[in-house]
């Protein structure tokens, strides 16, 4: 019997010995028993409630009132809302007694003695608000209504509150101290913070002068551990050389765990580290929590202790991690006990041993199960005929790996259900790689390579990096089929691709944080949405575009249905003119598209309709709706780029591009574009990437170096329009007729006569093809005198 099918048939009798017994269920307390004020009728009225939104009930039930009162509050409290907006021109003025508005208002007028507003929901239902001093007099300026009741809290403003909160932050930051969370209590007048580490040094750095602490600030240090250290190693016990860990404590940090993947692995000993040893055999060492402790006690097993749960591993067991979210992958610079077991490393959120994990997964299993099935009993069968499959799926796959990688990319078994999931390429059928025996609990898809190809691109950047000294992040993506780079010094990675030190697989695909346009916040921040829209809607033919929008039948897509557990039935596409409020907002997206009345219709009349083309972005974009949208589609050749050249306009770097060929637009050959682009270099130095554009970077797959050709789907319009909201009015450049890519349809290099796909949603497309597809549209433009012959 193989290691993996051995460790299936464990896991299979874990998961059935511990499903027999069920988990108590605590009744929940009737409403008749935590309200006894109500009457029978409002107690009725609670549990039947059948209002629009559920919530009216859960609040009734809460604080112990009548739904109509729950409805009533509720009603107070959204009285700040605005609906869709139906009808161009400014959104009507708010509610002047709305909870926001008041206390928007007393922000900006009474900064010097408003001191905060909260809701108080028992014993009766009211608005405090407070003031440092004469409540009752300055409230009355802005609203007589009995539901605000004003308090004279001694101490800070709010706007004191929120300065002293803005100054801590930056001050911490720069003093290195770590903090989980800080915020204002206004009903104390204080700044509340959570911190990861004790209150000393920041006390200490106060005295000194290098932090300003004022009394008004409450410092929260991290909870004690419940369970103490185990005893130290004795002396000459060598065998951990080190115990990895961060230097400061976030088991306080709020946690959000819906959703993230348990992944199984095996904490191995391994040359004095701990490490993780995961599926693919890839061992990489841990690094632990601060609340994680090393044990050595026991001279057989060398254990780590999370010192809350009580939660105990050991080398040698099989494990499944928990808690991970995203980002939490990155190494913070602040660790101790690095000196014996250097990185790379694995960062440990939460952890359990294997069996104790399928224990629980069995038993939730199971549950859902009976809610489906009716009973506990026919619940467990259907669950151990499941579990029965595992084994042979577990070996099908261990099987399929170790020979087929030329063609499977990847195969999953989902233990619960006793069923696997494939990835192939498109050289085999499914049927060649699955047996007749399990291809009823086994679905596939197809996968752009195989896992041999996936493998060996990435060993191959692995040693290319180590040899050039590059620091990066690799991951394969069977289901994209690439491998992503993610480096630590971007400078670093360009030199090494531009000297030839590193040659870049085919199917690398390198990430940088996203880069968002370059602007001030204050210019943001506030902003009145009206700001925005408004200038669009004053357009001169507005109305008329509105009105060719609301005659226009689009798609409405609604969710696959189907009784639980049954396979899902697709719905028939039926279609529907917007609603008022989805006609205003796509005419209001024309508009800044830069579609006129005149353009629109012309178009309609032959068969290509802009209107369609908007809505198909989302989820049925092709490659002639994406050009409907654009002002210029064109092969063009790079000439120059800057990437150094920020501007008001939000953006930081310009290119100078040669037309080739012009598919869409009044471009011609030879003539010069200018493109604005997000991505680009910063004040200090470092560079600023987005995804939606090609990398800036020199000597990179996919650079923007002069002399390549692109494909370039470019908008004025959304340019102007980009430059407004970024920098607002006047910020676009005038020196030029300035573009930029739209991200709807990236800019793809033309090499051999095809738009090649540098982005993981795009296919490359014959240039003869995309002539073919395009060529009826520019057609139309000409004919309508849009565009001239």
């Amino acid at each position: 019997m193989s290691l993996a099918v051995f460790r299936a048939a464990i896991f299979v009798s874990a998961m059935l010995a511990a499903a027999v017994p069920a988990f108590a269920q605590e009744d929940k307390p009737s409403v008749t028993e935590t309200c006894p004020n109500l009457t029978a009728e409002q107690v009725h009225a609670i549990e039947n409630y059948k209002g629009q939104f559920s919530e009216n009930a859960w609040y009734a039930r809460t604080y112990c009132v009548s739904v109509e009162e729950a409805e009533r509050r509720m009603a107070i409290q959204q009285r700040d809302a605005i609906g869709p907006k139906t009808e161009p021109g400014p959104r009507p003025a708010p509610d002047p007694n709305a909870i926001g508005t008041v206390a928007a208002r007393l922000r900006e007028e009474e900064a010097a003695t408003f001191a905060g507003l909260w809701i108080e929901h028992s014993p009766e239902y009211r608005v405090v608000v407070a003031f440092t001093r004469d409540g009752a007099k300055t409230l009355a300026k802005y609203t007589r209504d009995p539901l605000f009741v004003p308090l004279d809290r001694p101490g800070p403003a709010h706007a004191e509150l929120r300065a002293t909160q803005e100054r801590l932050i930056e001050a911490l930051q720069r003093v290195g101290v770590r903090w989980a969370s800080m915020g204002t209590d206004e009903k104390q007048g204080v700044v509340e913070v959570q911190l990861g580490q004790d209150a000393a040094s920041i006390r200490a750095a106060a005295a000194r002068g290098d932090i300003e602490l004022p009394d008004h600030v409450r410092l929260v240090e991290p909870r004690p551990f419940p369970i103490a250290a185990p005893p130290q190693p004795k002396p000459g016990d060598k065998r951990v050389r080190s115990f990895p860990q961060f230097a400061f404590r976030t088991d306080m940090y709020p946690r959000t765990l819906v959703g993230v993947q348990d992944v199984p692995v095996r904490l191995v000993l391994d040359g004095g580290c701990l490490k993780l040893e995961f599926a693919q055999g890839k061992r990489i060492t841990a690094l632990w929590q601060a609340h994680d402790a090393l044990d050595l006690s026991d001279p057989t097993k060398v254990s780590v202790l999370d010192r809350f749960p009580g939660t105990r591993i050991a080398a040698g067991e099989d494990i499944v991690l928990m808690g991970l979210q995203p980002g939490e992958d990155r190494v913070p610079d602040d660790l101790v006990g690095t000196e014996g077991c250097p990185g790379p490393y694995h960062v440990v959120r939460g952890y359990t041993a294997r069996a104790a994990w399928q224990a629980e997964e069995g038993e939730r299993a199971i549950q859902e199960r009976q809610r489906e099935l009716g009973s506990r009993a026919a619940a467990e069968r259907d669950f151990a005929a499941d579990l029965a499959r595992v084994p042979a799926l577990q070996a099908w796959r261990e099987e399929l790996l170790a020979t087929r990688g030329d063609v499977v990319a990847g195969a999953y078994v989902d233990v619960e259900r006793g069923t696997a999931h494939l990835f192939h390429t498109a050289a085999v059928e499914p049927a060649a790689l699955i047996p007749a025996a399990l291809r009823a609990h086994i679905t596939a898809q197809v996968a752009p390579v195989g896992q041999y190809a996936l493998e060996s691109a990435r060993a191959s950047l692995e040693r290319q990096l180590a040899a050039a000294g590059v620091e990066a992040q690799l991951s394969a993506d069977s289901l994209q089929g690439v491998v992503h780079l993610r480096p630590a010094d971007p400078r670093a990675l360009s030199a090494a691709g531009a000297a030839g030190s590193i040659r870049f697989p085919a199917i690398t695909h390198i990430e940088f944080d996203p880069a968002q346009p370059l602007v001030e916040h204050d210019r943001m921040r506030g902003r009145d949405p009206d700001d925005i829209w408004l200038p669009l809607e004053a357009a001169p033919d507005f109305a008329e575009i509105r009105k060719l929008v609301e005659t226009t039948e689009l798609p409405v897509h609604e969710p696959p249905m189907g009784p639980p557990g049954a396979p899902e039935v697709e719905r028939p596409v039926r279609y529907a003119r917007p609603s008022r409020a989805g006609s205003l907002q796509m005419a209001q997206f024309l508009v800044g598209y830069g579609q006129t009345a005149r353009e629109i219709a012309a178009l309609k009349q032959r068969g290509f309709d802009p209107v369609d083309a908007l809505d198909a972005i989302n989820g049925r974009a092709t490659w002639l709706t994406k050009a409907l949208l654009a002002r210029q589609v064109v092969v063009a050749e790079l000439v120059s780029l800057d990437p150094r050249d920020p501007g008001r306009d939000g953006f930081r770097s310009s290119a100078t591009w040669r037309v080739v060929e012009t598919f869409k637009g009044d471009a011609k050959p030879g003539q010069e574009l200018r493109t604005r682009l997000v991505s680009g270099e910063e004040a200090d130095g470092a560079v600023a990437q987005s995804n939606e554009e090609p990398l800036v970077l020199p000597g990179l797959p996919g650079s923007l170096e002069a002399g390549g050709q692109w494909l370039l789907f470019l908008n004025d319009a959304q340019y102007e329009r980009m430059a407004f909201i970024y920098g607002g009015e006047g910020a676009a450049r005038r020196d030029h007729r300035w573009y930029t890519p739209m991200t709807i349809a990236r800019p793809q290099p033309v090499r051999g006569g095809e738009a090649q796909a540098p982005f993981l949603d795009q296919k490359p497309i014959a240039l003869a093809e995309l002539r073919a597809q395009l060529a009826p549209l520019q057609a139309a433009l000409i004919d309508a005198g849009l565009v001239d012959r």
